[in-house]
């Protein structure tokens, strides 16, 4: 892992954010009202992006088992929809009801969560342990463009051993997806 890698405005360690987002049901979540049993999961996520739609299988299965375990997840599309029309409010609706997503889907249209999080790219990951600290920042698997040939789960590994130990030692992977189209 390369140093630069790792975010220097959002280090592992780092306390989870306050926040509210108009979840694709109306309702607004609320970062700082969110009870955590074993950890939270926060996804950076859109609608077009074929690294997303290659992976979202898999973060789904992931949502149903870990949510057994006592993780929650969110997912967060932050990108501009003026650039993006398939990334607006009604189509992330749309997609929520079409895939029965699992978790609240936000939308962060001043994408100012996206900027707190030092996010750059979708699908891109934060786990964070009970006490809402970040024990794991990255990618879902090796290769989010094409589950058919994923040899590595990072995602996967770290919610495990964080349900299983309560810490995971593999803290990082490199995010892989589409950059988040921010407003000009």
């Amino acid at each position: 892992m390369k140093r630069e890698d790792i975010s220097s405005k959002f280090p592992i360690g780092a306390r989870l954010p306050k926040f509210s987002l108009k979840s694709t049901t109306g309702e607004v979540w609320k970062s700082d009202s969110v009870e955590v049993d074993k950890g939270l999961l926060i996804v950076f996520t859109c609608n077009h992006c074929p690294y997303v739609k290659g992976s979202e299988e898999e973060l789904i299965g992931l949502a149903h088992e870990y949510g057994r375990k006592g993780i929650k997840v969110v997912a967060i599309s932050s990108n501009d929809p003026e650039q993006y029309p398939d990334d607006n409010f009604e189509n992330m609706q749309r997609k929520s009801l079409d895939m029965r997503l699992p978790y609240p889907y936000l939308f962060d249209e001043t994408q100012s969560v996206a900027r707190s999080f030092d996010a750059a790219c979708t699908p891109e990951c934060y786990l964070f342990d009970g006490a809402q600290r970040l024990v794991y920042h990255g990618a879902i698997n090796d290769t989010p463009k094409s589950s058919a040939t994923v040899k590595q789960r990072f995602l996967a590994e770290a919610l495990e051993e964080l349900c299983s130990t309560g810490a995971v030692a593999k803290s990082f992977s490199h995010p892989m997806g589409c950059s988040i189209k921010w407003r000009n």
